[in-house]
């Protein structure tokens, strides 16, 4: 490092200035580093913000999507939910189901345990590769759920949320081959931090999950624009399966999404919270659920740091 000879002031003020920003818990914008939230400070930030009730709730999708419609938050529509075997063992799938549903675990995360089925055939229903779904395949998949197969606790039982497929607003769903995209805002407090978009693929299998393959691209809170999309490690400017351009593509109902993020983590108990939103061609913005527990991949989708962004809306980190 060379020292700035010429200018001693200019050594002495962004020396004292660096001191002030540190004295008041601010990162060092010099420091990349300093900027970004690790998962330690992460976590010690839900620990502050997040009481375990609240947690407890957003884990359950089901008590969240009933906390949030109680504040006038508009969720995904339920078709049924089945949290016990004398449910399931009255549940008849070729009687409840529509043509296309997503059926999820309550307590799932990351894209385990959820089927979907875009269409019908006869008896039967079928994936978006063109698998069938029997009835029986059904049933036994809604038996899995309810054993707690996917809900990452042991011995833990579940229930099996069922909805309506979601069909994407037209303007999202020209950028992806086959899926439902889906925003994620994570939020302090009413205040909206960072955002980004998950596009599905066909590596993905439709689905908008990032650990399967799924695009992630980060959106400008101001203007509601994609700025930047990552696959993995490979910085994207175009969707590989559909060539449709990324970098620059405005999202729907931009201001909507972020007023209703803004409104996800208090409605919930959450202080901290990453609010999972998708936009339905009919009913715009509706709330998929709200994460107590939001990854930091978010950061390095946006190349920016969450721990700026959070000094920038007051949060003192001393």
């Amino acid at each position: 490092m060379f020292m700035d000879i010429k200018n001693p002031f200019k050594r002495s003020a962004t020396k004292q200035a660096a001191l002030t920003r540190k004295q008041m818990g601010l990162p060092d914008p010099s420091n990349p580093l300093d900027e970004i939230l690790g998962l330690n400070m992460r976590n010690a930030l839900i620990a502050k913000y997040n009481p375990r009730i609240a947690i407890d709730r957003a884990l359950d999708k089901v008590a969240a999507k009933e906390a949030l419609e109680s504040h006038g938050i508009s969720c995904t529509r339920s078709i049924a939910v089945i949290s016990d075997y004398m449910g399931l063992m009255h549940f008849k799938p070729e009687e409840v189901l529509p043509d296309a549903w997503a059926i999820k675990p309550a307590r799932g995360s990351q894209g385990d345990g959820i089927l979907l089925a875009v269409g019908k055939q006869g008896d039967n229903w079928v994936k978006g590769s063109g698998t069938v779904l029997t009835p029986d395949t059904v049933m036994h998949h809604i038996r899995r759920i309810v054993d707690g197969q996917f809900s990452g606790e042991s011995m833990s039982e579940d229930a099996a949320l069922i909805e309506p497929l979601i069909c994407a607003d037209p303007g999202l769903a020209k950028l992806v081959p086959e899926g439902l995209p889906d925003l994620r805002v994570i939020c302090l407090g009413d205040q909206p931090l960072m955002a980004m978009v998950r596009l599905p693929t066909m590596e993905s299998d439709g689905k908008a999950n990032l650990h399967q393959g799924a695009i992630g691209a980060g959106v400008a809170l101001e203007t509601g624009q994609i700025t930047r999309a990552l696959k993995g490690h490979e910085v994207l400017n175009k969707h590989p399966d559909t060539g449709s351009q990324l970098v620059g593509f405005q999202i729907p109902h931009w201001e909507k999404v972020l007023e209703m993020a803004s409104k996800c983590g208090p409605a919930v108990g959450l202080g901290y919270s990453g609010a999972d939103i998708v936009l339905d061609v009919n009913e715009g913005p509706l709330v998929l659920e709200v994460n107590a527990h939001p990854g930091l991949e978010i950061q390095n989708i946006n190349q920016l740091g969450l721990k700026a962004q959070m000094a920038i809306a007051g949060e003192d980190f001393r």
